[in-house]
């Protein structure tokens, strides 16, 4: 059955489908290197000039709100500097795929708001390491496991603001299929908070869901593009899949995962800070100028413990899949779930081995499949 249901993803996809796919894998891989080369470069054209020292100290950066002009302001200029990177990777790779339906000025105002949200995040996040190497020059280590510990109930916390200031959200006028997600939420024990409409068919074809905290209750966060495409029962086991994650706790276990990388980063950050106290006019970890430095190392940090996360991540959605499917026993709606998504987000069904490992945080379709078709099996 798994087999078939392949077959008919491959089908869907056709050949021009299969080679945007894989062509759309070649421009992540490259999208992750040339962003480490950026901003590797960005701190080249801060750090040895002088210029972030120059800013530093025209922005009072000794003390502490002046710390944290510093650090917006770099955060700023380094969003600036990102803008091509983001232009051609996150805007004209999906224009040559035919996936965009976003106006370049629409686009270029999304890149702004999401900025703005992360300059918030992040700056203070920033502002507080800084502050912790202040106060705490040796014993700095618990106090920066409490600043990582507040990142990630910021990004938690934040997550419905950052989804609502990129997409519009209406109301699920389908009323039955309202009820047969109000149930499957009483099926799994979980509040249910009702269904939003994602209006992301104005600016992608690509279709996704979600669940986002809402009070005490959970929201659904459906794409209108995959509404439009998979049936009712399709809806329901992609739901189900993720109270699969919730029963199982996996964001909260993914944001730990999450926090201990950075705090590790920021430590191995930390040693090469000590290293240029005193050379282009920097003054050690506690300077807000080094920040450069800071994000490159945590960049590069970042992207080597990706191998770690993904396969995490990856063991969480074969966990969740089977969830799913012992909450709903519907195996062929899970198949035809997958062959739209499949054909929506141009999803190569079988990748390459090592491209799964490295850059993948979901099992492949074709893995997927199979695993779903064992667990019905072993139900009998």
């Amino acid at each position: 059955m798994a087999n078939a249901a392949l077959q008919e993803i491959y089908e869907a996809l056709g050949e021009d489908g299969l080679r945007k796919a894989r062509w759309q894998e070649k421009m992540h891989i490259a999208a992750m290197i040339t962003q480490i080369l950026w901003t590797a470069v960005f701190a080249l054209a801060m750090i040895p000039t002088g210029w972030a020292a120059a800013l530093r100290d025209a922005l009072g950066g000794d003390t502490t709100f002046g710390a944290l002009l510093v650090i917006l302001a770099i955060m700023l200029l380094n969003s600036v500097f990102m803008l091509p990177h983001a232009w051609f990777f996150g805007y004209r790779v999906e224009q040559i795929l035919g996936t965009n339906r976003q106006s370049l000025a629409g686009w270029l105002l999304d890149y702004f708001k999401q900025g703005l949200i992360s300059l918030v995040i992040f700056g203070f996040f920033f502002w507080g390491v800084y502050l912790v190497f202040r106060a705490w020059p040796v014993a700095w280590l618990p106090a920066l496991v409490a600043v990582v510990a507040l990142l990630a109930l910021a990004i938690y916390l934040a997550q419905p603001l950052m989804i609502r200031a990129q997409v519009g959200v209406g109301p699920l006028e389908d009323d039955e299929l309202n009820s047969r997600l109000a149930r499957i939420f009483e099926k799994a024990g979980f509040p249910f908070g009702g269904v939003g409409v994602l209006k992301a068919g104005e600016k992608t074809s690509k279709g996704n869901a979600m669940l986002s905290p809402k009070g005490g209750k959970l929201e659904v966060l459906i794409f209108d593009t995959l509404l439009e495409e998979v049936d009712p029962e399709g809806i329901e086991f992609v739901v189900a899949h993720e109270l699969g994650h919730r029963a199982h706790r996996d964001w909260p276990a993914m944001l730990g995962l999450i926090s201990l990388l950075f705090v590790v980063g920021i430590a191995l950050a930390h040693a090469v800070l000590v290293w240029a106290d005193g050379r282009w006019g920097l003054a050690g970890p506690g300077d807000p100028a080094t920040l450069p430095i800071l994000m490159l190392v945590l960049s590069f940090w970042m992207l080597a413990g990706q191998v770690v996360t993904n396969t995490f991540m990856r063991s969480r959605e074969y966990a969740a899949d089977r969830y799913a499917l012992e909450l709903t026993g519907n195996l062929p709606a899970f198949e035809r779930a997958f062959v739209v998504l499949a054909k929506q987000n141009l999803a190569d069904p079988e990748p390459p081995e090592w491209v799964e490992f490295w850059l993948h945080n979901h099992p492949s379709i074709a893995r997927r499949l199979e695993a779903a078709r064992r667990v019905v099996e072993e139900k009998g």
